[in-house]
């Protein structure tokens, strides 16, 4: 069968057009686009909030403040914090005021209701909470803001809120409750994990309560031991019998005494002289009001020792009764600490001043420092 010529041309063009124009129609082929938009998504199902308003105290060339920060995990999953940042709530797009990053979040969150582990200490399960224990600290003359917000930052996303002042409350300016050298503030205000009055947080009335937030066991320590002798005898211990001073002008809230003394001990050998009960938790104590809501609290005197009944008005530098080891203390020493209630626990533990002591150690208490709060483990000497 033969083919024309003009049916072998118009063959020829159309193959030489498609063959000529393909690759120029794959270029122009509209591609398929990924979508802008994300799906919707709730912000980070974390709860946070403050119970009670910090006030930044002056310590050493800081200012100081010291809270806890309550988180809760409302979602089903985990969730990993990265860090914390404390910013200024009036200037929103100012720096942190404070950052703490995943390293420092480990030693200072607890996780409720889990015991002695030390992993993944900065995970938050789905339905679990945790306390942070927050220490911020700036350089004086610098003070922290009238309020602060806190911004959570987990691994994907962040959350502000749990705005508190940090200014609220009069700070009380004290004499302090011992007199002499070589003072120690055991378990005083501070940070560390094994503070027992910094975790001593606490549920009353339902309610989570930390009164012993900024409390100190005051001792007297030489060649960092706090007796010579045998330990299991009072008198060995180089601060029974001191004598304790009112910090202030006030009245006596309370004022009990009877309790023995508790051989000391620590761990297995505390054996208490008397069955404890929460009443009895303080052993003999003082309770002082200090006016603006702010109660002074004296625990574990010596038996008879107390000079002072409820109702009585004190003078500041008073005698009011001498060391002991009563209630549940394990060795002697004074248990004070300034809270927001006349009873025991029940209060918010509150920041203090004393008017004026040194620091210092093997070189001698040349450190001055007045109208400011002493912190843990310091070595502390007061005016006779």
């Amino acid at each position: 069968m033969k083919i024309s010529n003009h049916i072998l041309s118009f063959i020829t063009c159309v193959i030489l057009i498609f063959s000529f124009r393909a690759p120029s129609v794959a270029q122009t082929l509209p591609s398929k686009k990924t979508p802008t938009t994300k799906p919707f998504s709730f912000p980070l199902q974390m709860e946070m909030h403050v119970l009670s308003d910090p006030t930044s105290f002056p310590s050493g060339q800081k200012s100081v403040l010291i809270y806890e920060l309550y988180l809760t995990n409302f979602s089903t999953s985990a969730i990993s914090l990265r860090g914390i940042e404390l910013r200024d709530t009036n200037n929103e797009n100012s720096s942190p005021i404070v950052s703490f990053d995943t390293l420092q979040l480990h030693n200072m969150i607890k996780i409720l209701g889990v015991n002695g582990s030390k992993d993944n200490l900065t995970t938050i399960v789905g339905g679990q909470s945790a306390i942070v224990f927050i220490e911020a600290k700036l350089n004086n003359p610098l003070s922290f803001p009238d309020k602060i917000t806190h911004r959570v930052i987990t691994e994907n996303d962040s959350l502000d809120g749990a705005v508190v002042f940090t200014h609220k409350r009069k700070l009380q300016i004290l004499k302090p409750p011992v007199k002499g050298t070589d003072w120690i503030a055991a378990d005083g205000p501070g940070n560390s994990v094994d503070n027992h009055h910094r975790r001593g947080v606490i549920i009353l009335n339902g309610r989570a309560v930390n009164s012993r937030r900024f409390a100190i066991d005051w001792k007297k320590v030489k060649d960092s031991l706090s007796f010579s002798g045998n330990p299991r005898d009072v008198h060995s211990y180089f601060c029974y019998g001191e004598q304790v001073f009112a910090v202030a002008d006030g009245k006596i809230i309370a004022a009990n005494d009877g309790l023995p003394d508790n051989i000391p001990g620590h761990g297995k050998e505390f054996h208490p002289a008397v069955p404890l009960t929460f009443g009895k938790l303080a052993g003999n104590n003082i309770v002082i009001e200090l006016g603006n809501g702010q109660y002074a609290h004296y625990m574990h005197l010596q038996p008879g020792s107390v000079r002072v009944k409820a109702g009585d008005h004190v003078r500041k530098g008073e005698i009011l009764a001498k060391i002991g080891n009563s209630g549940d203390a394990r060795e002697p020493h004074l248990h004070f600490e300034v809270t927001t209630s006349p009873m025991l626990l029940k209060g918010e533990g509150l920041p203090y001043l004393i008017d004026h002591y040194r620091l210092g150690f093997k070189q001698g208490f040349t450190e001055v420092h007045n109208n400011e709060l002493p912190k843990e483990k310091e070595i502390v000497a007061f005016r006779e």
